[in-house]
């Protein structure tokens, strides 16, 4: 009889809750970057304006009216006055004066031009590029460093150090190859053969700017008689474009570096 009882309420939770799991899992429409898009322009050029001067000061500025907060998308739409569709929106039906009370409060209607692009905004998903008015109540926290912080290894000024002692010292061409080959030799590797320039310039390339070198390149590289050509290669991409659109690139996404919060409400990040 309990199992009974417990499928019957478990039933009628799913019941209940499917609509909102439907919500949830909406697809977006094929044409909804480009609808953003255009929704997005149409807020900069005029509709932030007409909200701000008409409506803002009693709906999210400096008080909140009738339970309607337009200072941020998420609060315009939780707040039920807006939906996908301008003629279901309540907020409309106010601004048109077809439903009280009419809107602006006690003030004259809004010229056509202006309701139409509100309506056309709202069609195109309502998205705002910033905030209408933050509604941060927490002081902004003034960064504090100890110094326990500036401890920290990466902080910390540059020493000498003294390369390894190597047992196959003759492998080595610079201080960096000590250390690489005393770490060969404590766990008993033997090195590779070296690698002719065909193999040296296309991994300097993919390593340093992603891209392989041109068959040009590679033929004015292996027939280069400078004993440097190999340094002056490397000093070559490191200074190229290529190789910061390479590797800044992948520390910010690595990172997740971004001077916005994206999607169609992209807001820009202070002191990103």
């Amino acid at each position: 009889m309990r199992c009974g009882l417990f499928a019957v309420r478990l039933i009628v939770l799913i019941v209940l809750l499917k609509p909102a799991i439907a919500d949830e899992q909406k697809p977006l429409p094929a044409d909804h970057p480009e609808r953003a898009k255009k929704g997005l322009a149409l807020f900069k050029a005029s509709v932030r304006k007409t909200l701000t001067q008409h409506c803002l000061d009693c709906h999210g500025g400096k008080s909140v009216k009738g339970d309607f907060d337009l200072s941020s998308r998420e609060l315009l739409m939780s707040s039920g006055f807006v939906t996908d569709a301008a003629d279901d929106s309540h907020l409309v039906a106010l601004i048109e004066h077809t439903a009280d009370p009419h809107m602006p409060f006690k003030k004259p209607k809004l010229p056509d031009e202006q309701i139409e692009q509100i309506r056309t905004w709202i069609n195109l998903g309502a998205p705002y590029d910033v905030p209408l008015a933050e509604k941060s109540t927490t002081p902004a926290l003034e960064m504090q460093v100890k110094d326990s912080d500036r401890q920290f290894w990466s902080f910390q000024t540059l020493q000498p150090i003294t390369p390894l002692t190597v047992e196959d010292a003759a492998w080595c061409r610079t201080p960096i190859d000590q250390f690489v080959r005393a770490r060969q030799e404590a766990v008993k590797l033997s090195p590779n053969a070296t690698a002719d320039r065909h193999v040296l310039i296309r991994r300097a390339y993919l390593g340093l700017i992603g891209l392989p070198p041109t068959p040009a390149r590679v033929d004015a590289f292996v027939n280069d008689p400078d004993p440097d050509a190999w340094s002056k290669l490397i000093d070559e991409l490191l200074e190229s474009p290529q190789y910061g659109e390479r590797w800044a690139r992948h520390w910010m996404d690595v990172a997740r570096f971004a001077e916005s919060h994206g999607y169609e409400q992209d807001y820009d990040r202070p002191n990103a």
